[in-house]
């Protein structure tokens, strides 16, 4: 599927979203880079091997942008795969010392975003059997106090991702890229440790001299879940830095175990990873 088709990447232009379409393009691929600045998206189609790539600008939670997008894409031909990877690390703080439109925008763009992107992806998606893949972040799965509306947005993506895929007859699963240093990360400097929480900002500050995890990680991972090799895995959370995703026999268990790589209250206190 990657090897011709084309993928639309939603925050396409840097950090994660870039690199994975570096990623899509040295596979192969066709990719359809989406962002929100002209410039932006020029820069990274000047950094993608091979030809046939395309820019689109767009602001994910535009419902009228999605309409135009889609019909753009349309134009030009089927769509066999989507990364959902634009977001924003939103208001950072107290719950109650924050504004709540703040709170809101980032909903917009991390869930409602992600949620536009499918809808208008998966009846596409179906009529070439391509595949879907969003993205979780920090809080996803256990909390990340003072990035409120981060953290809430980035669950509701993994669980809309799990639901989406019962039922969608496409693929879906959701990446955990992992500490890697992007731009939302300067954002935590910025707002200093008694703002963004003095043990959260140190933890930023030392992952960020030491270099992060690096994003080839997760456009590794995101490539993997787009194609013919990851076929029978659906619905899951799976994260670039500890799961062994690129090994048979865990691969093996994911298609087993239907649970695997969910949200799931495994035990009475944590939600675990099964052994």
């Amino acid at each position: 599927m990657l090897d011709g088709g084309r993928v639309l990447v939603t925050g396409g232009s840097m950090g994660i979203g870039l690199e994975v379409s570096r990623e899509l393009a040295r596979r192969g691929a066709r990719v359809i880079v989406a962002a929100r600045g002209h410039a932006a998206i020029q820069d990274a189609l000047s950094q993608l091997d091979g030809e046939g790539h395309e820019g689109l600008r767009l602001d994910v939670s535009d419902r009228a942008g999605w309409r135009e997008a889609i019909n753009a894409i349309d134009s030009s031909g089927p769509l066999h795969g989507l990364v959902a990877a634009a977001g924003e690390l939103g208001p950072i703080g107290s719950l109650e010392e924050s504004d709540p439109n703040a709170f809101i925008a980032t909903v917009e763009v991390n869930l409602i975003g992600t949620m536009l992107a499918l809808h208008h992806a998966l009846p596409r998606l179906k009529a070439t059997r391509g595949r879907a893949v969003t993205f979780s972040g920090g809080g996803g799965t256990s909390p990340l106090p003072r990035y409120d509306a981060y953290a809430a947005s980035k669950a509701a993506v993994v669980r809309l991702t799990e639901n989406v895929a019962a039922t969608a007859g496409v693929e879906v699963n959701c990446v955990a890229p992992g500490f890697v240093a992007t731009r939302m990360h300067q954002e935590t400097l910025r707002a200093g440790p008694d703002v963004a929480g003095a043990e959260y900002y140190e933890r930023t500050r030392r992952q960020l001299a030491e270099g992060g995890l690096p994003a080839t990680e997760a456009a590794a991972l995101v490539c993997f879940l787009l194609s013919d090799d990851a076929r029978g895995i659906s619905g899951r959370l799976l994260s670039a830095q500890w799961d062994p995703w690129r090994e048979d026999e865990f691969r093996a268990r994911l298609r087993a175990n239907k649970s695997l790589g969910t949200l799931r209250r495994i035990d009475d206190q944590l939600f675990t990873r099964i052994q």
